[in-house]
């Protein structure tokens, strides 16, 4: 089986990334109750960032094992945060 060329795997990291944080709640649930750092932001953040790397994709741009790296370990930073604020 054949690991999947750079750009194949940035839109799988991104798709999971969508899924995996709740994007789709509305602010009133995300600012309710526990509050661990500013679920809000770091949500906008992280849509900016996958917003960012989808439009260079799209543009035909290949990216590089490092910014897979940096996308991912950003990404689960933001998902322990969310977990913490019992968002997800």
């Amino acid at each position: 089986m054949r690991k999947p060329n750079t750009s194949t795997a940035m839109k799988m990291l991104i798709e999971q990334i969508r899924t995996a944080l709740p994007f789709e709640k509305p602010e009133h649930e995300i600012c309710a109750g526990k509050c661990v750092g500013c679920a809000k932001k770091m949500l906008e953040y992280m849509g900016s960032e996958l917003d960012h790397y989808q439009c260079q994709l799209d543009n035909g741009e290949i990216p590089t094992l490092g910014e897979l790296n940096d996308l991912a370990r950003i990404a689960q930073k933001v998902h322990r945060n969310m977990v913490k604020n019992n968002l997800v």
